[in-house]
C-alpha cells in the first residue's frame, strides 16, 4: 500500500484539498468510515471534509484521513484496524496531519511508514487571498490547480 500525507495548520486547507483531490478522481462509491461504530455509512463526494472516508477508484479502496487524526482524536493505526476488522482491501492512504502533533500518543508518519510506502508529503502553504472576488474563485488559482493536479496524477498512478 502506497501513501500521500498532507501537512498544514489548523485551516491550512488540508481537508479542502483533499475533499477536491477526492472530487478529481471521481470515485464509483464514497463511504464515511464511521469510527466509534465501526461500520460503513453510504455517503456522497460532497460529504468529504473533515472526517474519514473510503473512496473505490477503478476498482481499488482509497483510504481517505481528511480530517487530521489529531482532529478526529483517533489514531491512523486506530482507523486501518477498523478497515482490517472490516475486510476492506485499502490500497491506497491519503492523509491529512497538522503541522505538529501535539497530542500525547500520536505520530501518524510513523503509523503511516508501519503500514505503507510513504510516496510524497505535501506540505500546504495557505493560498493568499485579498479579496471577496478571489475568497469566491481561489479554486481558479494557479497554485491551486497545480496542487491538485499533482496529488491526483501521483493517486492515479499508485493505485
Amino acid at each position: 500500500m502506497k501513501s500521500i500525507l498532507i501537512i498544514g495548520t489548523k485551516d491550512g486547507g488540508k481537508s479542502t484539498t483533499i475533499t477536491e483531490i477526492c472530487k478529481q478522481l471521481q470515485p464509483s462509491e464514497v463511504f464515511k468510515l464511521d469510527i466509534n461504530k465501526k461500520k460503513l455509512i453510504n455517503a456522497n463526494i460532497e460529504d468529504i471534509f473533515n472526517n474519514t472516508f473510503i473512496i473505490k477508484v477503478k476498482g481499488k479502496f482509497i483510504l481517505v484521513v481528511a480530517g487530521a487524526p489529531t482532529e478526529q482524536n483517533f489514531k491512523l493505526k486506530v482507523i486501518i484496524q477498523i478497515t482490517i476488522e472490516l475486510d476492506i482491501e485499502i490500497s491506497f492512504l491519503i492523509v491529512a496531519k497538522r503541522t505538529s502533533e501535539r497530542k500525547k500518543g500520536f505520530n501518524t508518519i510513523k503509523d503511516i511508514s508501519d503500514t505503507s510506502t510513504l510516496i510524497h508529503t505535501e506540505r500546504l502553504n495557505k493560498i493568499s487571498l485579498t479579496n471577496l472576488n478571489d475568497l469566491l474563485s481561489f479554486k481558479q488559482n494557479q497554485k491551486w490547480i497545480e496542487r491538485i493536479n499533482k496529488l491526483k496524477k501521483l493517486v492515479i498512478e499508485n493505485i
